[in-house]
C-alpha cells in the first residue's frame, strides 16, 4: 500500500513491504506541488498496483511516464462526425445548471447547422466555419463574444481529448470587437440576501403549521450554502457536491478551528490550482453555527451539507439542487433573474477590494491562479475610489 509524503515543495508516492522477514520501501517524486493532483496520482497508481499491471520495486519503476502513458491512452476519443464531439462535449458538461447547458446547445446547434457540418469529421473543421457564425453581420458585439467563448470552449475540450489539433481562436479573438463585461447584474446585494433568507424562513413557518410536516426533509443546509458563497467568494462546486468534479463538496477536514471558535475554511487546490484559506466573518459564522447545531457535529471525511431525511437521507447536496433552490426562492422575493449563485463570487471579491484588501490577498482568498483574473474586479470598485478621493479633499 502506498501513501503520500511531502519532502520540499513536491510530493512523493512511498511504498512499504516485507520479503522474508525484511522490510523494503521505494519513494518516487510524483512532480507535482498541488496535494490533490498527488492524491488522484496515487490512487490511480494503486488501482494499478492491484490488478497486477505495476510492480514499484521494480528497478526503473517510474510512476510519472507510467501515468502519462495511461492518461495519453485514455485521452485519445475517436469520435467520426461532429454529432459524435456535439455529444461528448455535451456528456461532460452535464453537471452545470441546466440554464449554462442550454446556453451550449443554442451556440453550438446554430453553428453545426449554419455550417451544415452534424456528420462532418471533426478535424475537417476550419477558421471560417468559426468566423461564418462569430461575423455574421447584423450581431452585436456581446452576440459575438457570446459564440466565441461557447466555441472556444468546445474546441479546447476537443483539443484536449485529442479529438482535433489546431487552434484558431487566438486569431478570432484578434478581430473580436472589445467589450467591457458587466457582472453587475449578476451580483446580488446584501439587502436581497436577507429578502431571500426571509422569504426562505416564511415558507418554513408556513410548512410547521400543515399536518404532513416532516422536520426531517427540512432544507437546513440551503442558508449556510448561500451565505458562504455570499460571504466566502466560494464557486459553487467547492461548497456543494457533483459526482462528476473531483474537489467538490465541503467536508469537516475543510473547517478549521482557532480556540474552539470555527475561524477558516480551508481548501485544497481546486478550480484555481491554488490551496488557499477563507476567514470566516461573523455574519457568515452564525449561519454555520445555526447549521451545526441542528445537523450536529461532522467528521473530517463527512461531507458538511447532506440531506437529514427522504430517500435521500445522508446523500451530500448538490451544486444543481442548491441552484434549483436559490432561483425558486429568488422569484418568490421578487430579486431581479439576473441574479447567480456565481454572481455572489463576484460580490464577495468586489467587496473585499472595496474594503481595501490588497488585489493579491483577494486573489489569495478567491482561489484565483493569477493576480490578473482579480484585477479585473477593479474596475467595479468605483465606490472605494471616491472614498478615496473625498478623503484628499479634506
Amino acid at each position: 500500500m502506498a501513501y503520500l509524503k511531502k519532502l520540499g515543495k513536491y510530493y512523493y508516492a512511498k511504498w512499504h513491504t516485507s520479503i522474508s522477514g525484511e522490510r523494503q520501501s521505494v519513494r518516487k517524486s510524483l512532480g507535482t506541488r498541488h496535494k490533490d493532483v498527488a492524491q488522484k496520482m496515487l490512487r490511480e497508481l494503486e488501482k494499478l498496483e492491484s490488478l497486477g499491471r505495476i510492480d514499484p520495486y521494480r528497478p526503473g519503476f517510474n510512476p510519472q511516464r507510467i501515468l502519462k502513458a495511461k492518461n495519453q491512452k485514455e485521452d485519445q476519443i475517436h469520435c467520426a462526425t461532429v454529432k459524435d464531439a456535439l455529444d461528448l462535449f455535451y456528456q461532460a458538461k452535464h453537471h452545470l445548471s441546466p440554464a449554462s447547458v442550454a446556453a451550449y446547445e443554442r451556440a453550438l446547434d446554430h453553428f453545426v447547422e449554419l455550417n451544415g457540418l452534424e456528420k462532418t469529421d471533426p478535424k475537417s473543421i476550419t477558421i471560417k466555419h468559426f468566423e461564418n457564425v462569430i461575423f455574421k453581420k447584423g450581431i452585436n458585439a456581446a452576440t459575438r463574444h457570446y459564440y466565441f467563448r461557447h466555441f472556444r470552449s468546445w474546441w479546447k475540450f476537443l483539443k484536449k481529448k485529442k479529438v482535433v489539433d489546431r487552434d484558431y481562436f487566438e486569431l478570432i479573438k484578434e478581430d473580436l470587437p472589445k467589450i467591457r463585461e458587466n457582472t453587475r447584474p449578476k451580483m446580488i446585494s446584501e439587502e436581497e440576501l436577507l429578502k431571500l433568507f426571509k422569504v426562505f424562513d416564511e415558507e418554513l413557518d408556513r410548512k410547521r403549521k400543515l399536518p404532513e410536516f416532516e422536520p426531517k426533509k427540512v432544507q437546513h443546509w440551503f442558508k449556510p450554502i448561500i451565505a458562504l458563497y455570499f460571504y466566502g467568494g466560494m464557486r459553487k462546486h467547492e461548497v456543494a457536491y457533483s459526482p462528476d468534479i473531483e474537489y467538490s463538496g465541503l467536508m469537516g477536514r475543510n473547517l478549521i478551528y482557532e480556540d474552539g471558535e470555527l475561524s477558516y475554511i480551508e481548501l485544497p487546490a481546486t478550480k484555481g490550482r491554488k490551496e488557499r484559506l477563507i476567514p470566516i466573518i461573523r455574519s457568515l459564522r452564525g449561519y454555520l453555527e445555526e447549521y451545526f447545531n441542528i445537523r450536529g457535529p461532522v467528521a473530517p471525511d463527512e461531507y458538511i451539507f447532506t440531506y437529514m431525511g427522504g430517500t435521500t437521507k445522508g446523500h451530500p447536496v448538490r451544486g444543481d439542487r442548491v441552484y434549483r433552490e436559490f432561483k425558486r426562492y429568488a422569484k418568490v422575493a421578487k430579486i431581479p433573474s439576473t441574479r447567480s449563485l456565481h454572481g455572489m463570487r463576484h460580490q464577495a471579491i468586489t467587496k473585499w477590494i472595496e474594503d481595501g484588501f490588497h488585489t493579491a490577498e483577494a486573489a489569495l482568498m478567491a482561489g484565483h491562479s493569477s493576480q490578473k483574473v482579480t484585477e479585473k474586479y477593479t474596475h467595479l470598485t468605483a465606490k472605494r475610489l471616491k472614498e478615496k478621493m473625498d478623503r484628499l479633499g479634506h
